[in-house]
């Protein structure tokens, strides 16, 4: 890792990323799990439902770009926690101790967690759908719960019922889990890449018998990309999932801990292991820099559904051009009937005055 002692004004944050992505693609996951920060020593209080919750209730997961990411409640035991009351109380509190001491300085641009919201069974896309988290905050999530349901067909979303774990040659084949439309343009993406390029980008899943792009030919991989963009290639081959879960979320935050908790606090915590005393004692860090607060909680248990329907229907059709000729001409059934009334009536007038005129001729 030569180049990483080398570092300086002429080496931006993005060459620094792809010469450690493509070095550590040679690690194990294992490995890999082993340099990120550890779940036993992150967690520091956790409650879910007013009960206490721990490192066994996440699932962890590796990121090519955030390293270790834990899930809660990721159902993959096939058990899924429900909540059935609103407010932060029912939620999910967390402590989360975020460790500066142990950030790499070239990479460590910023400070904090990054935080997503999303169903069971479906691959979190941090990445583009997270948000960041700061430390020395307490910030609460106030989650609303959204379902949107379309139809297949071109006149229609022409969206997809594939929603089961992917196949090979499956349209999100490298991220396995429930169909998203964002999954099918990465896997999109990073198969044009490596049949362009003979190698695939490390900033989007791969195969494990792939071989990631070295920066020297990252060229190519930018070039792939913009060019797939352009021609919305991938976006085309890649329909809208005709059923999905959205969690709109209001994110509020303050100042945590307040300057008369800190003492009580620090008080807590100096028995939880090495690398947070070493954070308390660390007068260039502060305790609250080491810190982030989290709740995540339903703002009420209404949800939206949204559902794609046709504009206008064949009864719809009809009672529209019946409106229509009733309005311009005129010939809506009611006035149709009267003018047969009047013929009718002008019928028997004329038939009765014939009549008397051939009683009297008579």
């Amino acid at each position: 890792m030569s180049w990483f002692n080398n570092v300086g004004e002429a080496a931006s944050e993005k060459t620094v990323l792809l010469n450690l992505t493509h070095t550590l693609a040679n690690y194990t996951l294992t490995q890999l799990s082993a340099m990120g920060h550890d779940i036993q020593e992150m967690l520091q209080e956790c409650t879910f439902l007013g009960s206490n919750c721990g490192p066994k209730d996440f699932y962890q997961f590796y990121d090519k770009l955030y390293g270790n990411c834990y899930t809660f409640n990721s159902g993959i035991d096939g058990q899924v926690e429900v909540i059935t009351t609103p407010g932060s109380t029912f939620g999910l509190s967390l402590t989360l101790f975020i460790n500066q001491s142990a950030y790499v300085p070239a990479l460590s641009t910023q400070a904090g967690v990054r935080i997503m919201l999303h169903r069971q069974g479906e691959v979190p896309l941090i990445t583009e759908d997270g948000f960041n988290l700061s430390p020395g905050t307490k910030s609460a999530v106030a989650v609303k719960y959204i379902e949107v349901s379309r139809q297949p067909g071109s006149m229609f979303s022409n969206c997809t019922h594939q929603m089961a774990p992917p196949q090979d040659g499956g349209l999100h084949e490298f991220y396995p889990g429930n169909y998203t439309q964002k999954a099918c343009i990465n896997t999109c993406l990073q198969k044009g890449i490596m049949s362009t390029c003979g190698c695939a980008s490390p900033f989007y899943r791969y195969p494990p018998t792939a071989e990631v792009c070295p920066p020297i030919v990252f060229d190519c991989v930018e070039r792939r990309e913009l060019q797939m963009f352009n021609d919305n290639s991938c976006q085309k081959s890649c329909p809208l999932p005709c059923w999905e879960s959205q969690y709109q979320y209001t994110l509020s935050a303050s100042q945590w801990p307040s300057n008369s908790y800190k003492p009580y606090l620090a008080k807590l915590l100096k028995e939880r292991g090495s690398s947070i005393l070493s954070a308390l004692t660390d007068e260039t860090v502060g305790l609250a820099q080491e810190f982030v607060k989290l709740e995540v909680f339903y703002d009420n248990l209404n949800y939206l559904q949204y559902s794609e329907k046709q504009s206008m229907t064949v009864e719809d059709l009809v009672g529209a051009i019946g409106g229509h000729l009733g309005l311009w001409i005129g010939m809506s059934i009611l006035s149709f009937v009267e003018v047969i009334e009047l013929i009718v009536d002008l019928l028997k007038v004329f038939a009765g005055a014939f009549s008397n005129n051939r009683v009297k001729n008579s």
